[in-house]
């Protein structure tokens, strides 16, 4: 009987990082010798590079059959590569890996064997980095910031190495949204979940892509998106807020009026009132304009990215 070899697909999302290419295959490529069974891709999903990022993986696809590219029109964010990349992974599983290579491709054996005993998503979690401290207590905050007072329920430092068996790759194929948040889909969907622990290392070259901005949109992405702790806790304030200042004008207020001239209870009146409304509108208005912005991004309909060239796949 023929033995079918099982595939698996490594995503690399990769913006101008052309010194990280070569390394990026050699990596992978001696990690699964450690494997036997497996027809492997490696396949490069470059978000518009301008440096020689897709010269350097067009090269590397001359050279080794086992490379392909996706290259995209222009640059459309981190959100929506990583997304399309496992969306359009073609392997029985897909693995991503981004391309600073902080995440040890040498890790994908375990992630295989996690997948092998039945895990439909295996995730990787950071048990150490040796990312800036400042870094890792940040995102430390973070995570209990978006569990405990968002209700967004997130492993802690829990990456987007990942693999996906080919089920749940088809989850994410049927599902249709311009902005989406990859982690929660993975809680939302995911049937089960393993999980792979490792020490995360430094970036060795290039710089970082992942700015202030794009933090902010990754937290607001999951907020708007998972997110019906933080309105309700804001109702809650706004309603203590109100009792307290009622509490305030009766027992404080009130008692204090008589002694006060018609202009200073005018005044302290609409002092409170100018207060209260200013403090409760800016609060509203910024979660309105937040969810008003998710909710044009997920009923516009349009192209998640557009593609200009594939490169063997």
């Amino acid at each position: 009987m023929q033995n079918i070899r099982k595939k698996v697909s490594v995503v690399v999302p990769i913006y101008n990082e052309e010194p990280m290419v070569e390394e990026i295959y050699n990596r992978i490529s001696k990690a699964f010798e450690k494997t036997e069974g497996y027809e492997y891709e490696i396949v490069f999903f470059d978000d518009g590079s301008t440096d020689g990022t897709r010269e350097a993986v067009e090269k590397l696809a001359d050279e080794h059959e086992e490379v392909k590219g996706v290259f995209y029109a222009r640059n459309f964010g981190y959100i929506k590569n990583t997304f399309y990349c496992m969306q359009q992974a073609q392997g029985d599983c897909a693995i991503i890996i981004h391309a600073d290579l902080q995440n040890p491709p040498e890790m994908i054996p375990e992630f295989l064997e996690k997948w092998e005993k039945g895990a439909q998503v295996v995730l990787g979690v950071k048990k150490k980095s040796r990312e800036n401290k400042i870094m890792y207590f940040l995102r430390t905050v973070f995570y209990f910031l978006m569990n405990k007072l968002f209700g967004v329920k997130l492993v802690s430092h829990a990456t987007e190495y990942e693999l996906f068996d080919r089920s749940f790759i088809r989850i994410l194929q049927d599902i249709k949204t311009n902005n989406p948040f990859l982690r929660g889909i993975i809680g939302e969907y995911a049937s089960k979940i393993d999980y792979v622990y490792y020490t995360q290392d430094m970036r060795k070259k290039g710089k970082s892509k992942f700015n202030l901005s794009k933090y902010y949109d990754f937290a607001i992405c999951g907020i708007t998106h998972y997110s019906k702790v933080l309105p309700r806790k804001i109702i809650g304030l706004c309603v203590i807020g109100i009792l307290a200042q009622i509490a305030e004008f009766i027992f404080n207020f009130i008692p204090a009026a008589s002694a006060l001239g018609a202009l200073e209870i005018g005044d302290s009146l609409i002092l409170r009132a100018v207060l209260f409304v200013l403090f409760l509108f800016v609060i509203l208005a910024c979660i309105l304009l937040e969810y008003l912005i998710a909710v044009l991004n997920n009923t516009v309909t349009k192209p998640f990215v557009v593609e200009e060239k594939r490169i063997d796949y």
